[in-house]
């Protein structure tokens, strides 16, 4: 795609928010949380847990039926799940996981709301270019909202949101269709040592909603997100452009895998504004 965009859909958290100072209160909560749930102090286990992650990151990630769908360096939040599992490995109380979800949720809940230097000027010139912004993301719609309103407050209106987007889910869209029905089950990354999934049908389904509500074509949609593999690789097999809002940390293979699909990688939320041209 060549000239500017038709529709922009942004990814929230860790896109337009600095994701390791939101997550600071959420990690406190959450090592304390899972401490209760064993009912003993993990403060040994905790530390060898997160080396073993560091050290090993493509085996470790988010999971979805078994299969890992997210890196474990993604962000502190599928970082702190990672860990969270080995230290009950450890404990020898894996049957204790289904409670992870919930403590998730409770600790997510006091995560602060921290936006990266330049979010408001970025976000005053998307949406000053005349062109449809949407929000799409994992978090829950009102969370999403309210940081948004945070940032300004005539943006929700202006950039509808469309939260519990799913884009984990390895599963087929309601109804099927032929554009999905071409996205390979994976792709092979060089510098991961594992498949990245692509047929994340919820996902799918959102993205679709948007392409069908305003007349818009994959190839005429800029995609900007923190985490390739979540937000972006989907979208880009389906040939929208995409660009990765990373950090100095983001991965060799992260920035490779989005070029190669012919996408751009910036470290600061500005760098959507140069992709978009």
């Amino acid at each position: 795609m060549s000239g500017r965009p038709e529709l922009l859909i942004l990814d929230f958290d860790g896109t337009f928010t600095d994701v390791d100072a939101e997550a600071v209160p959420f990690l406190r909560t959450y090592r304390e949380g899972l401490a209760e749930l064993l009912d003993a102090s993990i403060d040994e286990v905790w530390p060898r847990a997160v080396e073993e992650v560091q050290r090993h990151p493509d085996a470790h990630g988010f999971e979805f039926d078994g299969k890992i769908v997210a890196p474990s360096h993604a962000d502190p939040y599928i970082l702190a799940t990672s860990v969270a599992h080995l230290v009950l490995a450890e404990r020898d109380a894996l049957g204790l996981a289904g409670e992870l979800e919930g403590l998730f949720r409770r600790a997510y809940a006091t995560s602060d709301t921290v936006f990266r230097p330049d979010a408001g000027e970025v976000l005053d010139a998307l949406l000053g270019l005349g062109i449809p912004v949407r929000v799409v993301s994992n978090s829950h719609t009102d969370s999403v909202i309210a940081k948004l309103g945070k940032l300004r407050p005539d943006a929700v209106e202006r950039a509808p949101v469309t939260g519990n987007a799913r884009k984990f889910h390895l599963v087929e869209p309601s109804p099927p269709d032929a554009r999905f029905d071409a996205v390979p089950d994976h792709v092979q990354v060089d510098g991961l040592d594992r498949p990245l999934y692509l047929r994340r049908g919820r996902y799918y389904e959102r993205l679709r909603e948007l392409w069908t509500e305003l007349g818009v074509e994959p190839a005429q949609t800029l995609v900007a997100g923190d985490i390739f593999e979540l937000d972006l690789a989907l979208p880009a097999t389906l040939g929208a452009r995409v660009h990765l809002v990373g950090r100095d940390r983001t991965p060799r293979w992260e920035r490779d895998a989005c070029a190669g699909m012919g996408g751009t990688f910036s470290t600061r939320l500005s760098g959507v504004l140069d992709a978009i041209g």
